[in-house]
């Protein structure tokens, strides 16, 4: 099956500071990837990378087996990306931000996984309302909606889970667990919430200091999850394991 996301000995950064390096990435639909690290790991700055917001220093990216640098608006075209909340355009109501993306797109407002995901979300209330009158949770859920629109082969959340209520994160992690068995989608969870990933994903990968920490392939995950906390104690045994280094 051919790769939704390949990604070749990356190297990203800002204003010619290199943060992340050597990054190699690869994802096949069903895959969910639970992308972990310490606050300034270099997470955020590969996902930047991956989608093409900023400019990459080395290596390359893939995306449907189309080539980022050499064609980004068809590159661009293969994911969704839930945004941080505070760069939705506040003015608009949180219909016309998923209408814009929607026309953007080329797909329907309504086109997303499953059946009434506003108000599974709780954001149908909240819909017809300007987005400068949201909560910061109320905005995730506006950009995870977003993100999914048009349901395409590789959707990425950069921490957009950490914000939302708990009936609203379950909501999504059914939603994420649903397109990765349906084997046509790959889909990125970045999160601080380490205990939540053995049940959600079927790989893992720790970030520390730029570069690949750690990885879980979808038998280590499932072993770990066999034992209350392993997983948890293998990302800190790692992460000790770095800074001690």
């Amino acid at each position: 099956m051919a790769e939704v996301l390949a990604v070749n000995r990356l190297s990203a950064g800002y204003r010619g500071r290199t943060v992340v390096c050597g990054i190699d990435l690869s994802l096949r639909r069903g895959d969910i990837l639970g992308l972990l690290g310490a606050n300034g790991s270099g997470k955020s700055t590969l996902i930047r990378a991956i989608t093409g917001q900023i400019p990459l220093l080395g290596g390359s990216v893939m995306i449907g087996g189309v080539d980022l640098a050499a064609a980004p608006e068809r590159a661009k075209a293969g994911f969704g990306l839930a945004i941080e909340p505070h760069e939705l355009p506040a003015p608009l109501s949180g219909r016309q931000y998923i209408e814009l993306v929607a026309s953007i797109r080329g797909c329907a407002p309504n086109d997303l996984p499953g059946t009434d995901l506003l108000e599974r979300l709780g954001l149908g209330r909240w819909i017809e309302r300007p987005i400068a009158e949201y909560s910061l949770g109320t905005r995730a859920k506006a950009a995870i909606v977003a993100a999914l629109l048009g349901q395409p082969p590789l959707l990425i959340f950069d921490e957009t889970l950490n914000g939302l209520d708990p009936v609203a994160a379950w909501e999504v992690k059914r939603v994420i667990a649903a397109l990765g068995a349906s084997g046509r989608h790959a889909v990125v969870v970045s999160t601080h919430v380490v205990e939540a990933v053995p049940a959600l994903c079927n790989r893992a990968m720790l970030m520390a200091d730029g570069s690949l920490g750690r990885s879980w392939d979808e038998a280590q995950l499932a072993e770990a999850g066999r034992a209350p906390g392993a997983f948890e104690q293998s990302v800190m045994h790692a992460l000790r394991g770095r800074q001690a280094a």
